[in-house]
């Protein structure tokens, strides 16, 4: 069988690292993993590098 059309794309179908979009973009929130404070994202700052204000974790993208 061939496949017509389009570029074939791997298991995770087409999606970057861990599942998520390719480029989460500027928008969206940072959230704690902890106790769920979320806090807006901020341009060129990732979130890993953002600790939570209300208990000091690290904070991943939401």
């Amino acid at each position: 069988m061939s496949r017509r059309g389009g570029s074939r794309r791997g298991q995770s179908g087409g999606r970057g690292r861990m599942g998520g979009s390719k480029a989460a973009g500027p928008s969206g929130k940072c959230i704690c993993p902890n106790c769920k404070k979320t806090v807006p994202h901020q341009v060129g700052l990732p979130c890993y590098n953002q600790t939570c204000p209300k208990c000091g974790a690290k904070m991943t993208r939401g």
